[in-house]
């Protein structure tokens, strides 16, 4: 099992530790963060619960040499999407946090592969891959993963099926340029065409929905965290 460092132990990069422990996906997890105590307190009470969870280690640090050796750099480092903001609206605050992280990351860990949470995500992986000089093959964005993820959930509530039965996927920018790739969108193999009480008009109400998604939650809750740190754990 891989050795997974997280850079960011704020709401995302913490509860991506917890999603990670309870998978049994790491043999290693490694919070790094500025804030060297809210590093450390994250990773104390994680560790209280490993009696009972797979075997694992936790760690912290403040420093970017944590990282070394890490299988896999988790980045979740960065300003916080307000209510209001768009994730573009991140984009000059965040890109000037990568351009002082990336390097010491890489140099920290020069044989990583490179997944960024961040957003703007696409911008932000795009600029990792400059900053970094790694191959494309070690850098990668979780892009629209959590998108696709809430389209099948509002899809499967809609039909009253678990998502799992649901294929479908957003497609383009992590945001809201995004868009449904209907045409290959089906229901437990039957093309979502021929599913019984198919509605066009009903589908891109969803499509909508789950656009607006993440600003409806920022709103009642202030974050999201726990859908996107439970694909990051299926990601790795």
């Amino acid at each position: 099992m891989p050795k997974i460092a997280i850079v960011g132990a704020g709401f995302v990069g913490s509860t991506t530790a917890y999603a990670l422990l309870l998978q049994g996906v790491a043999r290693e997890i490694v919070l790094v963060d500025v804030n060297g105590e809210k590093a450390k307190g994250e990773a104390m009470d994680l560790e209280h619960g490993l009696q009972f969870l797979p075997a694992a280690k936790v760690s912290y640090s403040s420093d970017y040499s944590a990282c070394k050796d890490a299988d896999i750099v988790v980045v979740c480092a960065g300003a916080n999407q307000k209510p209001g903001e768009t994730r573009l609206d991140l984009t000059k605050k965040n890109a000037a946090i990568f351009r002082g992280m990336i390097p010491k990351i890489a140099k920290a860990a020069p044989n990583t592969i490179l997944l960024i949470i961040t957003n703007p995500v696409d911008v932000l992986t795009r600029l990792s891959l400059k900053l970094s000089k790694f191959p494309p093959s070690r850098v990668i964005g979780s892009g629209t993963t959590l998108d696709t993820a809430r389209l099948r959930c509002l899809i499967g509530k809609h039909y009253g099926l678990h998502p799992s039965s649901v294929h479908a996927y957003i497609l383009g920018e992590h945001g809201d340029s995004s868009f449904p790739a209907w045409s290959t969108a089906s229901i437990g193999g039957i093309d979502l065409k021929r599913y019984p009480e198919y509605d066009r008009k009903k589908l891109d109400v969803l499509y909508q929905e789950t656009r607006k998604a993440a600003y409806e939650i920022i709103s009642r809750k202030g974050a999201t965290y726990y859908a996107i740190g439970i694909a990051v754990s299926m990601l790795c």
